[in-house]
């Protein structure tokens, strides 16, 4: 190997190591991991540690190849034949093993979008999902569609001059060989361009109460990092919501995260959570319980409250009570939003980690983000699934 090969090699640790500089001069709360110079450690306020690997995220860039479809869409008409194309232009998560349902739910949400969305509404979700790729966009537009309330955010950032950026999806997957999430994380990977991280502890979530995930990650020429969260039941959890969410309503995405930045002076900064939840006005965001404060804005995440899907068939709810007194009700909890807000980065350390990609940073281009922190936290994960699973708000309605 010779000398610019080896110097390339390590940018990512040297990166790290700045950042971790930065973050430990910036605050006492931060402690240095024994083990290795790129992590640091907080403790949350249960006391439990947490460990944060500050290593940037490097990929080869690839296409926003979602223009092709969306970039012409002025009508909801327009919006539906661009996700038609886009959707039939690459392979995606196979249906032969979920119900028929999972289709019903979907077009049902199609045919009521139809009656309240209005066509300047549907440009706007077009706008935002071109600049994603064929998959994003995709499932993206799903989400986006669920209800109108998802739409909050985008008219609020509109009012404050935000710009809503992609964080991530999630994707529900079975605990079945060949349908569970490694199977499709390696379509992902094959068809849709997606890398795993280069990290060895981010390659694999595994949480006690019976679920495991694999994140995937993408780097678009316009400065965009997408990031995708696969996961599934474990085998021998036959209790666990995952893979039965999953069955029910198919691969359309478990929940969307978005998250808002804005430009002062020149520099990119993150909106923190506080700022988008806790509002004297009516917004119609209405936030779960929060998670994060604690990494002092490197991370911060919140659901928004789930929507009750009455339609879900009285024959499933019966079969997955007979597994479990609660599945039954929190099938009903469908698709969801997510807020979040990661720090940014200062400006010349932004740049070197957009250079690992190959790309040049501007922070006044609206679309360009570096993230102190650029992966998902396991112990923020756990915390925010188990809010998802919230039915007493539900069970008044039904």
């Amino acid at each position: 190997m010779n000398t610019t090969e080896s110097n390339n090699r390590n940018e990512p640790t040297r990166i790290a190591n700045e950042i971790a500089d930065h973050l430990k001069a910036y605050s006492g709360m931060w402690q240095r991991h024994p083990d290795t110079t790129t992590r640091l450690l907080t403790t949350r306020e249960d006391l439990q540690q947490i460990s944060l690997d500050l290593t940037p995220f490097s990929a080869s860039q690839t296409y926003d190849d979602a223009s092709q479809f969306f970039d012409s869409v002025t009508s909801f008409d327009d919006l539906m034949a661009a996700y038609k194309k886009a959707k039939a232009s690459k392979k995606f998560e196979p249906s032969d093993q979920v119900l028929p349902y999972a289709e019903t739910f979907l077009q049902a949400c199609f045919d009521r979008a139809r009656q309240v969305y209005s066509d300047e509404d549907a440009a706007l979700i077009a706008e935002w999902v071109k600049n994603l790729d064929v998959y994003a966009a995709v499932k993206s537009v799903e989400c986006l569609l669920d209800t109108k309330d998802n739409l909050a955010l985008f008219n609020l950032a509109r009012e404050r001059d935000w710009t809503i950026l992609f964080d991530h999806l999630a994707i529900r997957c079975s605990s079945t060989p060949g349908y569970d999430a490694k199977a499709i994380a390696e379509m992902l990977v094959e068809e849709h361009g997606y890398e795993h991280p280069q990290i060895d502890d981010e390659l694999h979530y595994v949480f006690d109460d019976g679920w495991s995930a694999f994140p995937l990650y993408k780097t678009l020429n316009n400065g965009i990092t997408l990031r995708l969260f696969v996961d599934q039941s474990d085998y021998g959890f036959p209790e666990q919501i995952i893979q039965h969410w999953n069955r029910v309503y198919g691969y359309t995405a478990h929940h969307l995260a978005l998250r808002a930045t804005r430009i002062e002076q020149g520099k990119k900064l993150a909106v923190p959570l506080a700022d988008i939840i806790n509002n004297p006005e009516d917004t119609g965001i209405k936030a779960l319980q929060p998670t994060g404060y604690y990494t002092q804005g490197l991370l911060e995440q919140v659901f928004l409250k789930p929507h009750l899907n009455k339609e879900v068939p009285k024959e499933i709810t019966s079969q997955l009570n007979a597994l479990h007194e609660n599945l039954g009700k929190t099938i009903r909890n469908g698709k969801l939003l997510e807020l979040v807000s990661r720090r940014e980065l200062q400006n010349d350390i932004a740049e070197k980690v957009y250079a690992l990609n190959g790309l040049k940073y501007d922070p006044e281009n609206p679309l360009h983000s570096a993230p102190m922190y650029a992966y998902f936290l396991p112990a923020q994960a756990a915390h925010v699934i188990q809010t998802s699973l919230q039915t007493q708000f539900l069970e008044q309605a039904l």
